[in-house]
């Protein structure tokens, strides 16, 4: 997530809003933030698979249910076509989908045009969908088209039950939207850590203060260990696979904000519930040059990972804290004065 630690070290963007590529320990998962565009992306274990350019299509056509993207679906759905057929067009698809446009699907899959409500079932026609992928894809376009963070994240949990629901074989990808999705994923991993950790969901709600249930509790500690972030030592107890983590960028981004969204409110809540000697908040207001804003960036990026080297590594913890490092304007300049 944008600059969120906690053994966890955060990736900074670049001014132009693309994630900033700083190699660090080559770890099959490691936890990394990046920001705007890509946003920051925090609390992932090992790096997504990356769709690949050129796909080699099998006999069998791309499953729906494999995709949170439904324009890579489409562009994937019309390849394997082409590929079985030379014939197969976009105005195939048009007329068997009865769009108006006979190059519709194409400037969809180029991002030209959007589906919209009346064109989804239309799309959904064309594709030849079950009941179940044609709720899916209609989840799957609202998933990409809201831009109100709350309702973006309804409809990424329901793609996420419904491909629960249809047991797909690559659990991986949407695993990992899971554990950045709820705030307490990355808190029990790091609360394995302490001294007096208990393998036991209802002493882990407890220590979250029963802000979770005993049975997320259980699916959070199954989760880990099936994203390979938690393994059992020699001792048989739960232990983090690395200290530092790393993610890739196939997170969305919105799910990374959204979580900065969860602890800044938390943030807020702990002004009046947890004593001053327990917390520290404070902030500055400057006047700053534009072209020294990335310097500033620079700085609080080696703070925090100053701070992860410091205290990030000791076994001996006893409470799971959240520090958070942001900087944003709160003036407009030029045009949007």
């Amino acid at each position: 997530m944008d600059n969120l630690e906690g053994k966890v070290e955060s990736r900074p963007e670049r001014g132009d809003g693309k994630p900033e590529r700083k190699p660090e320990k080559k770890l099959d998962a490691k936890l990394d933030s990046k920001t705007e565009k890509r946003s920051s992306r925090e609390y992932a274990r090992s790096a997504l698979p990356t769709p690949s350019s050129e796909k080699v299509f099998e006999s069998s056509p791309p499953s729906l249910f494999d995709y949170f993207d439904y324009r890579e679906y489409l562009q994937d759905y019309y390849r394997h076509h082409k590929s079985r057929n030379s014939a197969y067009s976009y105005r195939l698809f048009a007329r068997k989908a009865k769009l108006g446009s006979p190059n519709y699907l194409k400037l969809v899959v180029d991002g030209k045009r959007r589906i919209t409500d009346r064109t989804i079932y239309q799309f959904a026609r064309g594709l030849g969908l079950t009941r179940d992928e044609e709720k899916y894809f209609r989840e799957l376009v609202l998933y990409q088209e809201v831009s109100d963070p709350d309702s973006k994240e309804q409809h990424l949990r329901s793609l996420l039950k419904y491909q629960e629901k249809q047991r797909t074989p690559v659990p991986l990808r949407s695993d990992k939207i899971k554990f950045l999705l709820d705030w307490y994923h990355a808190v029990i991993r790091e609360l394995v850590l302490n001294k007096d950790f208990k393998e036991d969901p209802a002493w882990i709600a407890r220590r979250l203060g029963n802000k979770i249930t005993e049975a997320q509790a259980k699916e959070s500690l199954e989760l880990l260990v099936r994203l390979n972030i938690l393994e059992r030592n020699e001792q048989g107890k739960l232990a983090q696979r690395e200290p530092l983590l790393t993610s890739s960028d196939e997170v969305p981004s919105h799910v990374i904000r959204s979580l900065h969204r969860t602890f800044l409110r938390k943030a807020i809540n702990s002004i009046f519930s947890v004593p001053m000697d327990r917390r520290e908040l404070s902030g500055l207001v400057l006047s700053v040059p534009s072209h020294r804003v990335k310097e500033m960036k620079e700085e609080l990026k080696e703070f925090r990972k100053k701070l992860n080297r410091k205290y990030g590594l000791d076994r001996t913890g006893d409470e799971v804290y959240f520090v958070g490092l942001y900087l944003f304007p709160v003036t407009n300049k030029g045009e949007n004065a």
